[in-house]
């Protein structure tokens, strides 16, 4: 019996076994090469929503966040918070961008520095700590992505949020149809919609 188990035990492994073990392998290394050496072609068009749809939402609970408080004064103490797509903005001067912003001394003038200050009326990068929240588009990590929205009003690519989280569009006009932000890269896009009245998105 012990010759036999010893016999057997030259043969080694079998074909269905070595097939297995390189499919292994195979998706070992598919999975963990982009983590090891970097991917790139940057981030996909599906990812990038995720993102968005991730920053509408933080733009919307900073908003319902603000209350109770005394900025811009003491009578005036709620404000809102916009986040816009391509919008000029000197701290954000990309072609292809996004960021958050608010209008802390109700001046009409968003994503300032009031009063002389350093600090911007920003929404904070919640992965760098950055007190002004710009994500730039078409380069590094995002090379290739584009971001389009048109929500109404004189920017078309603003949405503002007030403190219950309903969604308006830049003239201050309540969203009554669900309105939509398009990410691309190549011939791939999603879609971020933003339902009226609630506010609450999602990607499609």
């Amino acid at each position: 019996m012990s010759f036999r188990a010893d016999k057997r035990a030259e043969y080694g492994f079998t074909m269905i076994e070595l097939v297995m073990v390189i499919v292994l392998i195979g998706i070992v290394a598919g999975v963990s090469a982009p983590v090891l050496f970097g991917n790139s072609s940057g981030i996909s068009a599906g990812l990038m929503a995720r993102k968005v749809l991730a920053d509408v939402r933080y733009a919307q609970s900073l908003a319902m966040r603000r209350t109770n408080i005394s900025t811009p004064n003491a009578s005036s103490p709620n404000f809102r918070y916009r986040i816009r797509f391509n919008v000029a903005d000197a701290d954000c001067a990309y072609t292809n961008q996004y960021n958050i912003v608010n209008d802390a001394n109700s001046n009409g003038t968003w994503g300032e520095k009031p009063n002389g200050s350093s600090v911007i009326e920003s929404g904070r990068e919640p992965a760098s700590g950055d007190e002004y929240f710009c994500i730039q588009l078409d380069t590094g990590q995002y090379a290739g992505l584009s971001v389009t929205a048109d929500f109404g009003g004189a920017e078309a690519g603003t949405l503002e949020f007030d403190t219950l989280g309903v969604p308006y569009n830049s003239d201050g006009v309540k969203l009554t149809a669900a309105a939509t932000i398009t990410i691309t890269k190549g011939g791939a896009s999603k879609t971020v919609t933003v339902t009226p009245y609630t506010g609450a998105a999602r990607v499609l």
